[in-house]
C-alpha cells in the first residue's frame, strides 16, 4: 500500500493527548473519523481522528484511544500519512501533487523538456520544479502555462523559460 504525507507532529499540547500538527497537504485530511497513519520507527500506526481545532498556523489534533499525553509524546516530530485507498476522488483539473512527481514534461510542440522533481508552494501560486539536461527551472502551475495534465504534462514554453548552456 502507498502512503502520502499530509502532516507533521510538532509537539504535544496539554495533557489530554492533543498534538500540534503542521499540515502539509492541500486536502483536509484532519476531520473527525478520518483514518490516518503515523510513521513511527519505520512502522505505519493506524489512527482515527478524534478531535481537531485550529491553533494559529497549526492544528491541534487528538486521536481515538490516545487521549493522554503519555500515549502520544513518543510521536514528537513523526510524520502523518493518508493511505492511497483513503484518498478522495478528485474533481476535473485537480491533482495530487505526489502523482505529478516524475511526470515527463513536453512543450506545446511536443518536445521533451524534462521531468517534474517536486512542487513548490509559493504565495502567488504553486510551481512545477522541473529537471532538464542538468538544469532546473520553474513553471507556474496555472492554466496559462500548464496546457494539459495526463500521464505527462504539456507546458506553454515562452522565450527565456529554459536557459540552456
Amino acid at each position: 500500500m502507498n502512503y502520502y504525507r499530509c502532516g507533521k507532529i510538532m509537539t504535544t499540547h496539554g495533557i489530554k493527548g492533543e498534538l500540534k500538527v503542521k499540515v502539509t497537504s492541500d486536502f483536509d485530511r484532519f476531520v473527525k473519523g478520518n483514518t490516518l497513519y503515523i510513521l513511527h520507527n519505520e512502522e505505519y500506526i493506524k489512527v482515527v481522528v478524534h478531535h481537531v481545532s485550529d491553533f494559529g498556523k497549526y492544528l491541534l489534533v487528538s486521536f481515538e484511544d490516545m487521549l493522554d499525553i503519555n500515549l502520544v509524546e513518543k510521536y514528537h516530530l513523526d510524520e502523518i500519512y493518508v493511505s492511497e485507498e483513503d484518498r478522495e476522488e478528485l474533481e476535473e483539473d485537480e491533482y495530487y501533487y505526489s502523482d505529478l512527481i516524475g511526470c515527463p514534461v513536453y512543450n506545446q510542440n511536443q518536445v521533451f523538456r524534462g521531468t517534474v522533481e517536486e512542487i513548490k508552494e509559493m504565495p502567488q501560486c504553486d510551481y512545477l520544479y522541473i529537471a532538464y539536461n542538468n538544469i532546473h527551472y520553474y513553471v507556474p502551475f496555472i492554466n496559462e502555462f500548464v496546457l494539459e495534465v495526463t500521464d505527462r504534462i504539456v507546458i506553454q514554453e515562452i522565450e527565456g523559460l529554459i536557459r540552456e548552456n
